[in-house]
């Protein structure tokens, strides 16, 4: 029986075909597999137009046409594209359909667009040329799996920008792995990290020649899924056709399906696929589970963003949602504690204040080591969030990114925080990260069973105490496949500072592996975005710088824009009228355009405009085009979501976005991270002081 694959373009373009056509493409499907040949189904050979002798047409009603392509081995057939008849032979016409000998890569190329691309970029300089592409051998080229007919033109890249011009022309992995080699890394390392493919691929994986699609799913697959029918295709289309869903990269696929004997980790700058990675390993793991009395445990630090995620694998594999637990941090804490017996609550600023009112009240307290600001920050950022319930354990703890101060100072400042604590047990009341502290003592104490699988995403911005937590609830101790799986990026930490996970006995060396290619966002906006860390020295998540090397975006768009205002009005102006050549001259939809932070002049403004808007809430998931709207939020609020353009406003003075450099860490990384939430169009407002990209 025959095998029909279906490209991603054709999914994507599904929705716009005329109704009959959709009708019949669905029908096709089964009939194709049960007899290619059958001549109802009209498919056709296009040998004299065709510079590839595998290209079939299949007639569709209306005048269109499916582009088939044939194997040379095997019965696995390709559907690779659908439009009118004209349009769609002509798309075909030049292409190449081809299994790599070497990486086994499905690849889709145009010799003579390429060659004409290449006759445009400058000449090469007279001098000897260093550029790493120019280094590599012919016979190295085509192990990196670029095409034979295609290596000329490889060779001639002399430069970043050539690569860059000449990037949308090459078969995606090629692009991929020449970016990665540009950038510095080896041939070897570039399979690895690009593609995720072995050094030697597996005998299995190589294809017997470029028409043998047989398996294509199992090898380093990018744009093509088995469609097993009509009912299987309704299936696909059933939900939003999200592609994350369908498609991922071969190495993230990898990563999904990697069996570690301890804790792995996954980062990656934003944009680059590692919330999709744990959702897609979450239901891989589910879907191995052998005891129905195990659970898989997903966590992640903010509450809208696990709320998303729990609709996101209700939608993938309601079965496997069954099984998996989808939680944010402090609802996790607060659900242990109150099932270990605790019946407290979780204090708030009120309550906080009030204590510390009451201890710089008291006659007694003698002189401090240090200003009452410095105080209170030093118990949250080091007391509260390291669990710290003895003056030992402060006196010896690590106390990253406070100013430093002598071991007699901490010996006078423990007394205030002791009374502090005091202070909360007498009302009965917990900070969050005391009750993450309760909730690890209680499954320590075995008042709480483990998961079989815990995942964790934006472990950046997770406390010492919460990564003990997870490793407390994760079957680390019993030696179990695949116990824990963290998922962070330190560009993106916003609310502590650096903590290895070493320190809370999580160790992921040797298991620790890097995304480097965005989805999200256009690469004129991740290199802006990019920018605004400059000089910061980002870490892995365990105390190691992080190599940016090789980071790129799939996609191009137009460069960020920076506009330099007076006031609020001006910015609110500038906004709206932003807002309005976008839906104007650029056809994106009221909801698929965010403004952060939330302004109350710009929400005037916009209303004034008769532009709807919709304040994003904590809580809830954002109801994309079910509910129309301009989106309004706090940087925190848009964490986790992304949207086709986005409004930074900073036009205040004092906003950290008009002295970056100045600015503390924190600060430069919840900018970054409001930026990479835009995947075409930014806009940046500053104060007009700077007039200028304020670094």
């Amino acid at each position: 029986m025959a095998q029909l694959m279906m490209h991603r373009d054709v999914l994507k373009g599904y929705h716009k075909l005329p109704t009959k056509v959709q009708k019949k493409v669905a029908g096709f499907m089964d009939r194709f597999q049960v007899n290619p040949a059958d001549p109802s189904l009209h498919v056709h050979k296009l040998d004299e137009m065709m510079a590839d002798s595998k290209v079939r047409g299949a007639n569709l009603p209306d005048g269109y046409r499916a582009i088939i392509i044939a194997p040379e081995q095997g019965d696995t057939y390709l559907m690779v594209h659908i439009d009118t008849h004209d349009k769609a032979y002509a798309w075909a016409k030049n292409k190449r359909f081809e299994m790599h000998p070497k990486t086994g890569v499905f690849q889709v190329f145009d010799v003579e667009k390429l060659q004409a691309a290449v006759e445009q970029q400058p000449e090469k300089p007279a001098s000897p040329d260093d550029y790493p592409l120019a280094t590599l051998s012919e016979a190295e080229l085509f192990r990196a799996g670029v095409p034979e007919p295609l290596i000329p033109a490889v060779k001639a890249i002399s430069s970043d920008e050539s690569l860059e011009a000449l990037s949308d022309y090459l078969p995606k992995d090629c692009r991929d792995l020449l970016v990665g080699i540009a950038a510095g890394l080896s041939l070897d390392e570039a399979l690895e990290e690009m593609l995720g493919i072995a050094t030697v691929p597996a005998p299995e994986l190589i294809p017997e020649g470029p028409g043998d699609f047989t398996n294509v799913a199992e090898r380093a697959n990018f744009d093509l899924v088995l469609v097993k029918g009509e009912e299987h295709l309704k299936d696909i289309l059933e939900a939003p056709l999200e592609e994350w869903r369908i498609f991922l990269h071969p190495y993230q696929k990898k990563l999904v399906e990697w069996g570690t004997k301890g804790p792995m980790n996954i980062n990656g700058s934003a944009g680059t696929g590692k919330t999709v990675c744990l959702i897609h390993r979450a239901v891989y793991l589910a879907n191995k589970l052998k005891d129905p009395k195990e659970k898989v445990l997903l966590t992640t630090f903010t509450t809208n963003l696990s709320i998303t995620l729990k609709e996101y694998i209700r939608q993938m594999d309601s079965s496997a949602a069954e099984h998996i637990e989808v939680t944010n941090l402090h609802a996790l804490s607060r659900t242990i504690c109150t099932r270990s017996g605790w019946k407290g609550r979780i204090g708030d600023d009120e309550d906080f204040d009030a204590i510390w009112d009451s201890i710089w009240a008291n006659p007694e307290l003698g002189q401090l080591p240090m200003a009452q600001d410095e105080m209170v920050k030093e118990y949250w950022n080091v007391i509260d969030a390291n669990g710290i319930d003895n003056e030992e354990d402060y006196l010896t703890t690590v106390r990253s990114a406070r100013p430093r101060i002598s071991r007699k100072q901490r010996r006078q400042a423990w007394p205030v925080f002791r009374a502090f604590q005091r202070g909360l047990k007498k009302r009965n009341i917990l900070t969050i990260e005391g009750a993450i502290h309760q909730a690890r003592l209680a499954v320590e104490q075995g008042n709480f069973n483990q998961y079989r699988h815990v995942l964790v995403d934006e472990a950046q911005d997770f406390s010492l105490e919460a990564l003990k937590l997870i490793r407390a609830l994760s079957p680390i101790k019993e030696s179990l496949l695949d116990p824990l799986c963290t998922v962070g990026d330190g560009h993106q930490r916003i609310y502590r500072a650096k903590i290895p996970m070493s320190r809370a006995g999580i160790e992921i060396r040797g298991r620790s592996r890097r995304l480097k290619i965005n989805y999200r966002t256009s690469e004129q906006i991740r290199k802006y975005a990019q920018a605004m860390l400059k000089g910061l020295e980002i870490d892995d998540l365990d105390g190691h710088q992080v190599s940016i090397a090789g980071d790129h975006s799939v996609f191009k768009g137009p460069e960020p824009i920076v506009e330099a205002c007076k006031s609020q009005k001006d910015e609110a102006e500038a906004i709206v009228a932003w807002v309005q050549t976008l839906m104007d001259d650029h056809s994106l939809k009221n909801y698929e355009i965010c403004i952060t932070p939330y302004k109350p002049a710009i929400v005037t403004a916009l209303t004034d405009a008769n532009i709807s808007i919709l304040q994003l809430k904590p809580r809830e998931v954002d109801p994309g085009k079910d509910e129309p709207g301009v989106r309004l939020g706090t940087i925190k609020r848009i964490k986790g979501l992304e949207f086709r353009a986005i409004a930074l406003a900073c036009a205040e003075p004092d906003d950290p976005m008009n002295h970056l450099i100045n600015a503390e860490v924190l600060e430069r990384c919840e900018r970054y991270v409001a930026a990479t939430r835009a995947r075409e169009h930014l806009l940046v407002t500053i104060h007009d002081s700077r007039r200028s990209t304020p670094w």
